[in-house]
């Protein structure tokens, strides 16, 4: 807690998408003259992991209200921003891909339902965010969170490097492997910090994931109308799919090729999981698709390969004191099949931060942090593990993994009656790119 003439001191660890979209969403609320806010982040330096970034409405209109649409839309190009602007309706598409002849599944262009995406790589979001953090707010490189304890005087940090600090509220922000996750299983189901570092791991899905960027040039040489080169596609097929779509002012395509291997979902790795180059041959996998496909995927030579990862959904994004904290990937990392993973995480710190905004300009004395993450952990917890368990939903439904589809093999034909099942399913897990979260937030701040 801190006295009435003291700043609330906040303790950012991890410096990723979450991480930093909190630092920004704070600095633009100008609550300095209350806040002392701190960025902890393990590496040298900063770096986002992997290459596409999609903001749907939802995720657009937060980054709109913090004031970074004129930086964003500088790394699009002008046929990608008209239909964002304008329209909100860059279309995405899903084909049964894995026959010769692709067919229609759910083309949201036609449907007119759920508006569309802001493609960008993850560096360029990475780099608007640095450039609109405040300079009073530092960001400490190479501190590996080592340790905290919970003193009368706040949470204290202790990091690899020997340094310590202490704060009144730490955010846990430190991706799929936190650490602060870890400490937070063992004080909640009050077990020793080596059983909850075994609970705390990642689950493997069973997916690899092929990662690559191809030039969209080569890509129109070899196929001029190519539907990659101007939207987000998703191929399905058995225990396989790929989702290609542009980045980079439409110059590049990022790929992701996907093959699942049943026999290991819900399994651990014993690494990270992330092999930076692989000899696989992807381009065999998908032998017997259809042209759009192979097209792709002829350009995938030495793809990293992901393991693609999540982790079991907790109970409460916070400790019983209220002091610590889960934002992002360390409360609920899920695959990649929602396209709105780092949109989560920045939700989260939007909503955050606007609670954190007026808990400290409102309040008469001590500021309750308690109370803040109490409010941020009964909004967020329940919509962010439901939104994770959709993603993991849509993942069987692109790899044809769901029930009474059991008898379709890679490359068969599905009736039109079955696909049509699949098409409305496909519809409800992406109905909410259609919502918005400030109703989510008005309710947090009538809470205060």
């Amino acid at each position: 807690m801190s006295s009435p003439t003291l700043k609330t001191r906040i303790a950012i660890v991890g410096g990723g998408m979450g991480g930093l979209a909190l630092a920004v969403a704070l600095s633009k609320l100008e609550a300095e003259d209350h806040l002392d806010i701190n960025v902890y982040e393990s590496a040298s330096k900063l770096t986002e992991v992997g290459a596409g970034i999609n903001f749907w409405p939802r995720g657009w209109e937060i980054m709109r209200n913090m004031g970074l649409e004129e930086s964003l839309l500088s790394k699009l190009s002008s046929a990608e921003i008209k239909p964002c602007v304008e329209e909100l309706r860059l279309p995405l598409s899903l084909k049964k891909g894995n026959q010769q002849k692709g067919t229609p599944i759910l083309n949201f262009n036609s449907s007119g339902m759920y508006g569309g995406t802001f493609p960008f790589h993850r560096a360029d979001v990475q780099a608007v965010l640095l450039d609109h953090l405040s300079p009073s707010i530092p960001c400490h490189l190479s501190h590996r969170l080592a340790k905290f304890d919970e003193t009368g005087e706040g949470v204290v940090l202790t990091f690899t490097n020997g340094s310590t600090a202490t704060c009144d509220l730490l955010i846990g922000a430190d991706g799929i492997h936190s650490f602060v996750r870890k400490s937070l299983l063992a004080e909640s189901l009050g077990i020793s910090d080596e059983e909850a570092g075994k609970r705390a791991r990642p689950l493997w899905t069973g997916v690899y994931a092929y990662r690559h960027i191809i030039d969209a040039d080569a890509l129109r040489r070899d196929y001029p109308d190519h539907p990659a080169l101007k939207k987000m596609m998703i191929y399905c097929g058995k225990n396989k799919m790929l989702t290609a779509y542009p980045i980079r002012q439409g110059k590049l395509i990022n790929l992701a090729p996907m093959v699942f291997h049943p026999e290991s979902a819900g399994t651990y790795l014993n690494d990270h999981g992330v092999h930076e180059i692989t000899t696989d041959d992807v381009a065999s996998f998908y032998d017997n698709w259809e042209d759009e496909v192979r097209a792709l995927v002829k350009f995938v030579t030495h793809p990293s390969k992901w393991a693609i990862q999540y982790v079991d959904p907790m109970d409460s994004y916070i400790s019983s004191s209220g002091r610590v904290l889960l934002l992002g990937d360390s409360a609920h990392a899920t695959p990649p099949y929602f396209a709105n993973g780092a949109g989560l995480s920045i939700e989260s710190a939007y909503l955050l931060a606007a609670v954190i905004d007026k808990a400290v300009k409102t309040t008469n004395g001590t500021v309750d942090v308690s109370k803040i993450s109490k409010v941020y952990n009964t909004i967020r917890q329940p919509y962010c593990n439901a939104a994770a368990a959709n993603s993991r939903a849509l993942g069987s439904q692109y790899q044809f993994n769901i029930p009474g589809f059991e008898q379709y093999g890679d490359e068969e034909d599905v009736p039109k009656e079955k696909m049509s099942e699949l098409s409305k399913l496909m519809s409800q897990g992406w109905e909410w790119t259609g919502t918005s979260v400030m109703p989510d937030l008005e309710r947090a701040l009538a809470m205060l």
